[in-house]
Order: structure tokens, then C-alpha cells, then sequence
């Protein structure tokens, strides 16, 4: 049922197109103009971008309610999430047939209310990545204990700094230049870009963080079994930020916890933990790293709020969760 082309014609009785080039706007919105040249009028055209805006592609294109965002994880034989991204200009039917689709494929699709930049996926991910630097930076915790506590006290498949590794530093690079550029709140951190500008690319060029076998061949990296790092504090940014998704009604407590678990293969949702650490906690970590001047800490209204009514997580009966 496959068949490989390099040219556009293949697409002339399409209903539905994906697209998957690199991350390059002007890229994108070339092969957007030529889909929307060659295939039928009813066509539905999707983007597999992992942080360009929707819209901005879909102006490339003359039925802008008729592209979407479809965004797989790797590897998409074996990774069931798939964020469904409307643009500004998508139409409800679109959005719906996506949706349809993506069930038929067996994915497990989530669904955000309005685009963001990064979506959901890349915006906890990278405010995981982000408490990570900073706390080495500021001496918490050595690289192998934050890794360690990841790891063994969440129980994530991989240590933080070993996930950057495998993803590649450069694309961590790229993905958190996008969120700054696009009006996310900055934290200050510098590890990541040294890498970088070193050529130690991770996983890819057999050096990051940690040393892998050879190029592109990657080997579970040895931790220590203790680590003084607090899981709630290696959490709390990132949970900021889901709790600012929630307060804004992109998604659900549920949606965010969905990706993690299916596109990040987390063994529990990121907001489960925050439950069983408890959210005072969580809230407490936050305030602190707040007030030493890191604006993107500070609590949403949506977690001032849980805290003051006592709902900080399974202790209490109730958190992002009912107990």
C-alpha cells in the first residue's frame, strides 16, 4: 500500500497529507504551497512540526482552514501520542477528522484548544530540561545526581541530561530558542549552548553530557543509586507550566499527563507525581527559586489558588487529581 515519489503529483488525489521535513519554516511553507497546488480542494493538509506555529504554515497556503498540526512522536511505528494541533484559522470539521484519523492509526490523540509554541510536549519537556541546568548551574546537584533522581526517585526511563543527549543538544538548543523567541519565559542557563558551540552533540556525536560508545550508538548511562536532589524541585518549573496550560484551558490535567506517558514513555502523568510529592512542596521549591530573581518560577494563579484551598495532592484528597 506505500509507494515513494519525489514528486507532488503523487499527491493529486489525496483527501489527507502529512508532512514531515525538517523544522524550517520557509521549508515548510514551500512544501505547504506545492500540496496546496497539486491536491484536490477538500484536501486536508497536516504538519508534523514540533514547534513552528500552525498558522504560520497555513498562510503559505490558500485554505487555511483546512491545515493542521499532527505531531508524532519517535519513533511513530511505536509511540501511540499524537498532539492535534488547530491553528487560529482551522475549521471544528478539520480539527474532528484529524482527530478520527489519528484513532484510526491507533494513536492516542490529545487535542489542544489553541496553538501554543512547543505544544504541550516540548514545553514541559524543555522546562524539565530547564530546573535540570539551572540546579547544576547553581551547584544542588551534580549532572549524574540530577540523572540519578530522575531515574530512580521518579522512575522516568532516563536521567534529564541523558534524554537531552539522545534527543541531540542541538535540537534542545532549537526547540528553547523557538519558546524564548515566541514570548515564553526565559531561564537564564548556559550548559546546553556550551555543548553546542563544543560540537558535542549527544547520542549523535558519540559525546554530550556523557560519552556513548560510538556515533549514534547509545548505551544506558551508569548513575549513582543516591542523589540529594528533591524530585519535587526537578518537577516544579515544569509543573508551573503544565498548571498555566490548565489555567488557560488548552488542555486538560489529563491531556498533559496522556503526553507524558504516551510520548514520553513516563511511567505516571508529571501532575500524578506532583500529587504523591505533594503540591506544597512543589509550591514551596517555586516561591523559593522565584525570589532569587527567576521570573519564569513564579506560581500561576491556578496554584496560588490549590494551595490556599488545601488542595496539595493526595495527602489532602484532592490536588490536579481527586482522591
Amino acid at each position: 500500500r506505500m509507494e515513494f515519489n519525489t514528486s507532488y503529483d503523487i499527491a493529486k488525489d489525496a483527501d489527507f497529507a502529512i508532512e514531515a521535513v525538517p523544522e524550517n519554516l520557509e521549508l515548510k511553507k514551500n512544501v505547504f504551497k506545492s500540496l496546496d497546488d497539486i491536491t484536490p480542494s477538500h484536501t486536508i493538509l497536516a504538519t508534523n512540526t514540533s514547534s513552528i506555529p500552525i498558522s504560520d504554515i497555513a498562510e503559505a497556503t490558500k485554505r487555511k482552514d483546512k491545515v493542521i498540526g499532527m505531531h508524532f512522536f519517535n519513533p511513530p511505528v511505536i509511540m501511540k501520542l499524537v498532539e492535534v494541533i488547530p491553528s487560529k484559522y482551522t475549521s471544528d470539521e478539520v480539527t474532528n477528522l484529524t482527530i478520527e484519523l489519528a484513532k484510526k492509526m491507533n494513536k492516542i490523540p490529545v487535542k489542544l484548544k489553541y496553538e501554543i509554541p512547543g505544544f504541550v510536549s516540548n514545553r514541559i519537556f524543555i522546562r524539565l530540561l530547564q530546573e535540570a541546568c539551572r540546579e547544576v548551574e547553581n551547584g544542588e546537584g551534580s549532572i549524574e545526581e540530577v540523572d540519578s533522581a530522575a531515574r530512580n526517585k521518579l522512575k522516568l526511563p532516563m536521567g534529564l541530561f541523558e534524554l537531552a543527549d539522545y534527543v541531540g543538544l542541538d535540537v534542545v538548543v532549537d526547540i528553547w530558542n523557538v519558546l524564548v523567541t515566541r514570548g515564553t519565559p526565559d531561564v537564564k542557563c548556559s550548559i546546553y549552548k556550551n555543548k553546542v558551540a563544543e560540537r558535542s552533540l549527544g547520542v549523535k556525536s558519540g559525546k554530550g553530557f556523557y560519552t556513548y560508545p560510538a556515533p549514534g550508538k547509545y548505551m544506558k548511562v551508569q548513575l549513582p543509586n543516591e542523589s540529594k536532589v528533591d524530585p519535587a524541585k526537578l518537577i516544579s518549573l515544569a509543573v508551573n507550566e503544565a498548571s498555566w496550560m490548565i489555567e488557560n484551558e488548552i488542555v486538560s490535567a489529563k491531556d498533559i499527563d496522556t503526553v507524558m506517558i504516551y510520548g514520553f514513555n513516563f511511567p505516571k502523568g508529571l501532575l500524578e507525581m506532583a500529587d504523591e510529592l505533594g503540591l506544597d512542596n512543589v509550591y514551596a521549591y517555586l516561591k523559593d527559586i522565584y525570589a532569587k530573581g527567576y521570573d519564569a518560577y513564579r506560581p500561576t494563579n491556578l496554584l496560588e489558588k490549590m494551595i490556599k484551598e488545601g488542595k496539595l495532592g493526595k495527602k489532602s484528597g484532592e490536588g490536579f487529581y481527586k482522591y
